[in-house]
C-alpha cells in the first residue's frame, strides 16, 4: 500500500486491459438503442495490417465477435482524453483503454509482458535498455507508430511546463533518463543510476502518443488543451483496443473497436471481440444494485458488502455468479501528526504522538473484528501490513496488532500514562484526548471512526471525532498540518512494485505524512527506512529485494507510524452472459478493477445467453441510498508534486474519498 496526496492514478499497466477504479460492468447482448449492432458474429471489418510479431494474448479462451459491453462509472466522465496531462482518476482510467505503453502486466502471473515493444535488452550494468517495437504498428488513423513517437512522448513527459503526475519516474537522483531513437522501430533508454522498478514504472506506466498528431500543439504551448473533451473523436488518435465514437459529458461515452489494434488470441483471431463498449456515468451504488436485480445491469461491485446476502440468495436463479476474491489493497489508516513545525499542535500531544509506545497502545486498543462485522458485514481481513496478502511482497511473518486491551494498557503504562477514575492521564497530569478527523459523506468510514472513538473511550481516552469536507481535510494533512489525527483511505500499486511506496517511506518525501519533507531523518528508524528503500530500488535480484522489504516492514510494524485498519474482501457479481470474466484481486489499482477482471481486450458476449429475470431476489433494508464517492479532482481535490529527490519519487497513488 502506498500513501500519497494524489487522488488518482495515471497508470498504464496494463495498457490493453483497460482500467477503472470504479468502472463496473453491465453487458447487453442486444446492444443499446443508440447503437447499430452487427447482425452476426462473423469477424468484424479490421483494417489489413502486417504486424511482426503480432501480440498473442493467451490469458483467456478464444471468444467470438459482436455485442456491446456496457459499463458504469461514478462521476460525470473524463475531463480530458490527453493521457499525459490527465490528473483526475476518470480521465486517467479512460486513457488506459485508449492508449498502449511499451510493456504490459499480467496480474495472474505477476509478470511484465510485451506491449508495443515485443522484446527488450539491457547492458550488463542495466543502465542502458533498448526496446524493439513490433513492425507494422498503426495508430487508429492508420499512420505508423514509430520510435519517434516514443521519444516525443517521453520528451513531453519530462517537460516541467507540461503537467504530468508521472514525470518523477523519468528522474533518478535528480537526473533525467535519456531517451533516444536507434532506428524507426528501436528506442534506447539511458539511466543515470540503477532502477529495479524501471520496467514497471517507466516502460510500463507511460502512455505513448502520436507525435504527428500532437507535435504542433506542443510547440504552440497548447499541449495541455490537446485531446480535450470537445475534440472531435476522429481527431483523437489512439493505439489501444478501442477508440472514441461518441462522448456526452455527464451521461455516457461510447467506444468502438480500433480496427488497427495489434493483438490476436491464441487461435490467431484479431482482437478485440466486442463491437462497442458503453460507459454510463452514475452517482450511487443503490441505483446499480436495483438495476442489477431487475436484470438491466449484468455486473455489480458488491460494495458495501451488505448487499452480499441479497445477491447470494438469488445467485442460482439469477443468471449471474458471485466471486469473493479475498482481501484487496484498499486500506484505511490513522495518522498522528508528528510534525514539530506544525503551528496547531501543542507540545503535550506532540510528545504523545511521537512516542511509539503510545502509538502501539492505540493499535492494540482497536477492535478490528467488530469493525469487520459491523462495517463489512463480516467480509474483511485484519492480518494487515503495507502489502496486501495477494502481493508477492507480502510477509506472513510480520506481526499484526490484534485487539488486546491488556497489552495496550501495559504499553501505555510503560510510556508513563496512568488512570484515575477511568480516565487516562500522562505523567504530567494531562488528560489524554485528541481530535480525529475524516472526510464527510463516507458512511462506512464514519462508522469506523465511531467504533474507534468507542474503543478508545474504554481505555479512558477521549476522542473528538469529526467529519469535514474532503478537500479541507487534504489541505490540513498536506499543507498547513492543522490536525491531531486523521482517518483516511489509501489505494495504490505498491503491491506490484514496492518502490511505489518510496514517496511515503522516504523521510524527505512530501508524502511522508506524519512528518513530511524532513531535511534529515528525524529518528534513527526513519534513517534506516531511507537506507533500505534506496537499497530496494538499486537491487535487481528478487530474493534479495524481498529480504530488504521484509526488514523494512518489520521496522514499520515496530514503530507503527500509521495504524492500519481492516481491509474488506473484494466481491463482484458477474453476468453469466459475458465470456472471459476472470477476476484477480491484484488489479491495476489493486482493488475494484472490474475492467481488468473482465480482460477488456478479450471480453466477449456469449452467443445464445438468455437474460434470466432476477427481480425475484428479495430486496432488503440494505438497499437504502448510498452517496457516491467524490473522485480525485472530481468534483475537486488537491494534486501535488513530490518535493523528495532521493532515487525516484512516485506520483501514482491516491487518497481515497470513498
Amino acid at each position: 500500500m502506498k500513501k500519497s496526496p494524489k487522488l488518482s492514478q495515471k497508470f498504464f499497466l496494463p495498457a490493453l486491459a483497460g482500467a477503472s477504479l470504479f468502472i463496473f460492468v453491465l453487458f447487453s447482448l442486444s446492444g443499446c438503442s443508440f447503437l447499430t449492432e452487427a447482425k452476426s458474429y462473423d469477424p468484424p471489418p479490421f483494417e489489413k495490417i502486417h504486424v511482426k510479431p503480432w501480440r498473442i494474448i493467451n490469458r483467456c479462451k478464444p471468444g467470438h465477435y459482436g455485442g456491446t459491453l456496457s459499463l458504469a462509472d461514478f462521476g460525470t466522465g473524463p475531463q480530458t482524453f490527453n493521457p499525459i496531462t490527465a490528473d483526475d482518476a476518470t480521465s486517467a482510467e479512460m486513457a488506459t483503454m485508449l492508449f498502449s505503453a511499451l510493456l504490459d502486466y499480467n496480474y495472474k502471473t505477476n509478470q511484465i509482458v510485451p506491449g508495443l515493444a515485443y522484446k527488450w535488452t539491457h547492458s550488463k550494468n542495466k543502465l542502458i535498455w533498448t526496446f524493439y517495437l513490433r513492425k507494422g504498428l498503426r495508430w487508429s488513423n492508420g499512420t505508423s507508430i514509430t520510435a519517434q513517437d516514443v521519444v516525443f512522448s517521453y520528451h513531453v513527459m519530462e517537460d516541467p511546463n507540461v503537467p504530468n503526475l508521472d514525470s518523477s519516474y523519468l528522474f533518478l537522483n535528480g537526473k533525467p533518463i535519456q531517451v533516444k531513437a536507434v532506428n524507426p522501430t528501436a528506442v534506447r533508454f539511458i539511466l543515470p543510476s540503477p532502477d529495479s522498478a524501471f520496467l514497471f514504472g517507466v516502460a510500463g506506466s507511460m502512455p505513448i502518443v502520436s507525435k504527428k498528431s500532437l507535435e504542433k500543439a506542443y510547440k504552440d504551448h497548447e499541449f495541455e488543451a490537446a485531446y480535450g473533451v470537445s475534440t472531435p473523436p476522429d481527431k483523437i488518435v489512439v493505439s489501444g483496443a478501442y477508440e472514441i465514437q461518441e462522448y456526452d459529458p455527464q451521461q455516457r461515452i461510447i467506444l468502438t473497436r480500433n480496427p488497427y489494434f495489434y493483438a490476436k488470441d491464441i487461435k490467431r483471431q484479431r482482437l478485440p471481440y466486442l463491437n462497442h463498449i458503453v460507459i454510463t456515468y452514475v452517482r450511487d451504488y443503490n441505483t446499480w444494485f436495483l438495476k442489477f436485480i431487475s436484470g438491466d445491469i449484468d455486473a455489480f461491485p458488491v460494495f458495501p458488502p451488505k448487499f452480499y446476502n441479497d445477491l447470494k440468495a438469488g445467485e442460482k436463479r439469477g443468471n449471474y455468479r458471485l466471486e469473493n476474491l479475498g482481501p484487496g489493497g484498499d486500506q484505511s489508516i490513522i495518522i498522528f501528526n508528528e510534525n514539530p513545525h506544525s503551528k496547531f499542535l501543542n507540545k503535550v500531544k506532540y510528545r504523545w504522538f511521537t512516542n511509539k509506545l503510545f502509538r502501539q497502545g492505540i493499535a492494540y486498543s482497536i477492535d478490528r473484528q467488530t469493525m469487520i462485522k459491523l462495517c463489512y458485514n463480516g467480509f474483511g481481513y485484519d492480518d494487515i501490513e503495507d502489502f496486501s496478502p495477494g502481493s508477492l511482497w507480502y510477509d506472513p511473518n510480520v506481526p499484526v496488532y490484534h485487539h488486546d486491551p491488556q497489552k495496550a494498557k501495559k504499553l501505555f503504562r510503560e510510556a508513563g500514562f496512568h488512570w484515575k477514575h477511568g480516565k487516562m492521564y500522562d505523567q504530567y497530569g494531562n488528560r489524554v484526548e485528541f481530535s480525529l478527523l475524516t472526510n464527510s459523506g463516507n458512511n462506512i468510514r464514519l462508522e469506523k471512526g465511531e467504533l474507534i472513538q468507542s474503543d478508545l473511550a474504554k481505555m479512558g481516552i477521549k476522542v473528538h471525532f469529526h467529519s469535514i469536507d474532503f478537500n479541507t481535510l487534504i489541505t490540513k494533512l498536506d499543507n498547513n498540518f492543522d490536525y491531531e489525527a486523521i482517518l483516511l483511505g489509501w489505494i495504490g500499486s505498491g503491491d506490484i512494485e514496492p518502490s511505489e511506496n518510496d514517496d511515503f517511506w522516504l523521510s524527505n518525501a512530501e508524502d511522508h505524512q506524519w512528518y513530511p519533507l524532513q531535511k534529515k531523518p528525524a529518528t534513527p528508524w526513519e534513517a534506516e527506512i531511507d537506507k533500505l528503500a534506496m537499497e530496494g530500488i538499486s537491487t535487481y535480484n528478487f530474493k534479495k529485494r524481498k529480504k530488504i522489504y521484509d526488514k523494512l516492514e518489520q521496522i514499520l510494524y515496530t514503530e507503527e507510524p500509521q495504524i492500519l485498519l481492516p481491509v474488506k474482501d473484494e466481491i463482484f457479481a458477474f453476468s453469466n452472459k459475458v465470456g472471459n470474466a476472470d477476476p484477480t484481486v491484484i488489479g491495476e489499482y489493486l482493488t475494484y478493477n472490474t475492467t481488468d477482471d473482465m480482460l477488456m481486450d478479450q471480453a466477449y458476449m456469449k452467443h445464445r445467453a438468455e437474460k434470466t429475470a432476477v427481480s425475484t431476489i428479495p430486496v432488503s433494508h440494505h438497499t437504502k441510498s448510498i452517496t457516491a464517492p467524490a473522485r480525485r479532482n472530481h468534483p475537486g481535490s488537491v494534486v501535488q508534486n513530490s518535493g523528495a529527490n532521493q532515487i525516484r519519487q512516485t506520483h501514482t497513488m491516491k487518497k481515497e474519498n470513498k
